[in-house]
């Protein structure tokens, strides 16, 4: 318990967890940074999809609209 302690983990199974998670991620050629830069990456893409998205139902609306004016007239 003394090694865990040490380790900052609280338990012998949470201590082998995190190990497995190691050894699984470089098996993958995970590494935490390398992660945190994918996740990095994937949080602006889908921020630049989400724009791409509000963009595009901004257009479908004005046109919308536009139809319905042009009913009118």
């Amino acid at each position: 318990m003394a090694f865990c302690r040490s380790r900052g983990v609280r338990s012998i199974s949470d201590l082998a967890r995190a190990g497995l998670e190691i050894l699984v991620g470089e098996e993958r050629g995970y590494t935490l940074s390398g992660l945190t830069e994918r996740v990095t990456a994937l949080s602006g893409l889908i921020s630049g999809l989400s724009g791409t998205i509000q963009g595009l139902t901004e257009v479908v609306s004005n046109k919308k609209l536009g139809a319905a004016l042009e009913k009118e007239i």
